[in-house]
């Protein structure tokens, strides 16, 4: 009898659920258990106990009573699962509790027959967390120990344990149905026994299962964590890109079309000086002017342009205006031009001025 102790507690309900039903069920009922282990040892339960209403008469009898008393029924189920663990935890000395409990029923059609009809399920939902429930130890945990009895699973029942993110399975007893050893790793075992009896008695200390945590990367990020990181790099590149299309659109035909035009430096006295290293906020005729004052109030044109690294048809534009403002004179010397403040130069004056 403590071997199906823990199965009498979990179809509690449903049993009294189902007792206004006069004529017997013509399909079976099943029971679905997921077990999702925590990385403390803790674990939370959902078990639900499908059964199948086959005539209108059924479904209407759920109807009017299945939710009836729910409270009554959730309160029964909570003692016995507390009296049940509560030997556990002494049996195996290590603390353990039941908390958290929820009852809920609803209905449900989750099969399709041939006929395309579909079978309607009454649903009653067990939710409760048993702490304790697996040993923790280190790196490992162990589930198993805590079915002194050995666990039942009827026919068309099943029971899933959903083990923690990172862990490895180890090892499973007894052999299990189904197996899935990835991230977040399954085990599932169903209710068909070996001599093909309706019942699987698992043996005390089963099902059980051995897991690791595994070992984590020298360097390892969650991917949630990037986020940012690629946030702010997409919004980097884009203002970069805004930025260089803007300045593209910003240059003149003369800058777009006659950059090959422009002179590198030479071994003159003049040392080429780019825009942003001197009036970096100045206009372009700012700038020509205060490489004329600098110079003593007047400089050859071919100078002009290596100090300002423009393109000689920028500079002769910016030349021109100055020149139809009246702030500049030009004056021809032999092949070159001589670009002149229009006022007296601070320094000697070249010959032919």
């Amino acid at each position: 009898m403590n071997r199906i102790s823990i199965k009498l507690a979990l179809i509690l309900l449903a049993s009294l659920c189902i007792v206004y039903m006069a004529a017997p069920l013509t399909a079976a009922s099943s029971t679905v258990i997921k077990v999702e282990v925590l990385p403390g040892g803790d674990s939370r339960w959902t078990t639900e106990k499908l059964i199948p209403l086959d005539t209108p008469g059924e479904v209407a009898g759920w109807d009017a009573t299945a939710s009836q008393n729910i409270e009554r029924y959730k309160a029964e189920f909570e003692g016995r699962m507390k009296d049940y663990v509560a030997r556990i935890s002494a049996a195996v000395d290590r603390p353990m509790s039941i908390k958290d409990v929820n009852v809920t029923v609803e209905k449900a059609q989750p099969y399709a027959l041939s006929d395309n009809a579909s079978i309607t399920y009454g649903v009653v939902r067990y939710e409760f967390t048993w702490t304790g429930f697996a040993m923790a130890a280190g790196g490992s945990l162990e589930v198993g120990d805590a079915f002194v009895d050995g666990f039942l699973l009827n026919n068309d029942d099943s029971i899933t344990f959903i083990l923690p993110a990172g862990y490895t399975i180890k090892s499973v007893s007894p052999a299990c149905d189904e197996m899935r050893d990835s991230y977040q790793p399954q085990v599932k075992w169903m209710g068909r026994s070996a001599n093909g009896t309706e019942a699987r008695l698992f043996s005390s200390g089963e099902p059980a299962i051995i897991m690791e945590r595994m070992q984590a990367p020298a360097f390892s990020v969650e991917w949630w964590a990037l986020v940012p990181v690629s946030l702010i790099s997409a919004a980097l590149g884009f203002a970069a890109a805004y930025a260089l299309f803007r300045r593209r659109r910003s240059r003149t035909p003369e800058e777009t079309y006659a950059d090959g035009d422009m002179p590198m430096p030479d071994s003159g006295s003049v040392t080429p000086s780019p825009a942003l290293d001197e009036g970096r906020y100045m206009s372009d005729e700012e700038k020509i002017i205060k490489y004329l004052e600098e110079a003593g109030g007047q400089m050859f044109q071919s100078d002009l342009v290596r100090k300002t690294s423009f393109s000689k048809s920028k500079l002769s534009m910016v030349l021109s205006g100055l020149k139809d403002k009246g702030m500049i004179v030009k004056i021809k010397k032999g092949k070159e031009n001589l670009i002149r403040l229009n006022r007296p130069p601070e320094g000697p004056v070249e010959d032919g001025k």
